[in-house]
């Protein structure tokens, strides 16, 4: 046997793939990386809070600071006199902060791993989705500060609070499905970063988290506004989200929810073809 039969032949580390199949390859390549998701979550939760004395708390506090600070603004300054409204402010925060970091967290991804990927050999989406993942953990704990409001309202309990966490899974989704179709972009373009925070910026006031939907409802009604307000991807989970905890039947007309899952999907497909097939090459050009 000659020295040319022993070799094995050379299977390249950035194979391509399937372009129709990435989508599926991804969460294939996060199942077998699960452990390491595990390890990565856990070390980013004690690392936000390792030095704080109120540890985890502080995912309960935000919200119910920054509550009382919109409500003072609206109650004293516009004139609301909602006794629920603190909840919806709460809700809302809960519900943009949801997908605010998750979108920054995976847009970041590549940018701020890229020593990383010198040496470790895993699919680059794990600190994508890492990130995305403690975020999650976070406003799933921050959904407790609603337990006084619970006592102090009466509010109704039923099954549908555990619709709950599923409505911030899919603001997690969302955000983290755009994230990775602009990742390699921001790796090569810092300015989108940059583009970025200024739409998390404009889209906490042009997202539910001040105003309701019957408020958006009521001054505009069910005209063309509408359809442009529910491209918005956060306007019909944060208001599932205060229909479940208010115990009111939800406004949402069908087309409503179509459209925010047809985003979800349609930006998880499309960010895993474009960050599978451009990621490594703009990591390695940068």
């Amino acid at each position: 046997m000659t020295a040319s039969e022993n070799q094995v032949p050379l299977v390249p580390l950035w194979g391509r793939r399937s372009l129709y199949r990435l989508p599926i390859i991804v969460l294939k390549d996060l199942f077998r990386s699960r452990h390491l998701l595990r390890l990565l979550v856990k070390r980013d939760l004690n690392a936000r809070y390792r030095r704080a004395y109120l540890g985890y708390a502080w995912a309960v506090l935000e919200p119910l600071l920054l509550a009382i600070v919109y409500t003072f603004i609206f109650t004293i300054l516009v004139g609301s006199s909602d006794p629920l409204y603190p909840v919806k402010i709460i809700i809302g925060i809960i519900g943009w902060t949801m997908f605010a970091r998750s979108l920054t967290t995976s847009t970041r991804s590549l940018s701020s791993s890229i020593n990383l990927f010198q040496f470790a050999r895993v699919p680059k989406t794990v600190f994508a989705t890492s990130g995305t993942l403690t975020n999650a953990v976070l406003a799933v704990i921050s959904l407790t500060c609603l337990i006084p409001f619970y006592v102090i309202h009466d509010l109704p309990i039923s099954a549908n609070l555990l619709m709950l966490p599923v409505w911030l899974l899919l603001l997690s989704f969302t955000g983290w499905g755009i994230g990775l179709l602009l990742a390699p972009l921001a790796c090569k373009v810092p300015d989108i970063l940059n583009l970025i925070n200024f739409l998390v910026r404009a889209g906490f006031f042009l997202s539910p988290v001040m105003w309701t939907y019957d408020m958006f409802n009521t001054r505009f009604g069910d005209g063309w506004h509408a359809i442009v307000a529910h491209m918005n991807p956060t306007v019909v989970p944060i208001t599932g989200m205060r229909d479940i905890v208010l115990g009111e039947s939800s406004a949402i007309p069908g087309y409503g929810y179509s459209m925010c899952f047809t985003i979800a999907l349609l930006g998880y497909i499309f960010g895993a073809m474009v960050f599978e097939r451009k990621a490594h090459r703009a990591v390695v050009n940068v």
